[in-house]
């Protein structure tokens, strides 16, 4: 952790707090709760520290709108780059003013994937994703801030997106993006993801369901 992730993470919730006092907060720093009926903002104040505290210029804010448990609302910010992605309650995905779709690239071997992966996840499952991957002939990245990653997604930039555990607030708002965009995701919910993270899977349709016949579990199976 670095300072600026305390430090962002305490703006947004006084901002917001002082504007809509009865509103729930979850953040990656200062934890929270979820509102079953209400409204509950989903913080993540530096989604790629990592990168930030290197000086790589990959790394976001993400920030979720959840009202009774679901999404209506998410924004990605790249400070970097001056970039905000984002989607509102009309189901429409966005960078800045101009209206974003996922990827129409329908061949496995011309597209680029991004991966999320760390010592947290089984090294195995790696292992056999990149080799599925390489065996397609598709590209891969290892980028480093999911959240960014879902993002570009979202514009068309990468076209798919996989990590088997990413925590709700660096997961909500990108996924919820994403499928604005049009991208095919996995149920993060039904998979408990608010409760205690889950898979992440967000790709263009046209690819979808040939990359998940080519994934091992926990990205294997219908969208």
């Amino acid at each position: 952790m670095t300072e600026a992730d305390f430090a962002i993470e305490r703006m947004v919730r006084s901002s917001i707090g002082s504007a809509f006092p009865d509103d729930l907060f979850i953040g990656e720093e200062f934890g929270g709760e979820s509102s079953a009926t209400g409204f509950t903002w989903l913080i993540d104040p530096v989604d790629g520290t990592v990168n930030f505290a290197r000086g790589i210029g990959y790394f976001c804010v993400s920030l979720a709108l959840l009202e009774a448990g679901r999404p209506v609302a998410a924004w990605i910010l790249d400070p970097a780059q001056d970039e905000l992605f984002w989607a509102g309650p009309d189901g429409r995905a966005y960078l800045g003013t101009r209206p974003i779709r996922c990827a129409s690239q329908n061949a496995l071997g011309e597209t680029v994937i991004a991966l999320g992966f760390s010592g947290r996840h089984d090294q195995n499952l790696a292992s056999t994703v990149v080799g599925g991957l390489l065996s397609a002939g598709a590209e891969f990245r290892r980028l480093g801030a999911g959240a960014l990653c879902l993002a570009h997604v979202a514009a068309g930039r990468l076209d798919a997106y996989l990590e088997p555990h990413m925590s709700p607030w660096d997961a909500i708002g990108g996924l919820y993006v994403a499928a604005c965009a049009g991208a095919t995701t996995q149920d993060y919910f039904a998979a408990g993801g608010l409760a205690h993270g889950a898979p992440v899977f967000a790709a263009a349709p046209v690819i979808a369901e040939r990359l998940l016949d080519l994934l091992p579990a926990p990205f294997s199976g219908t969208p």
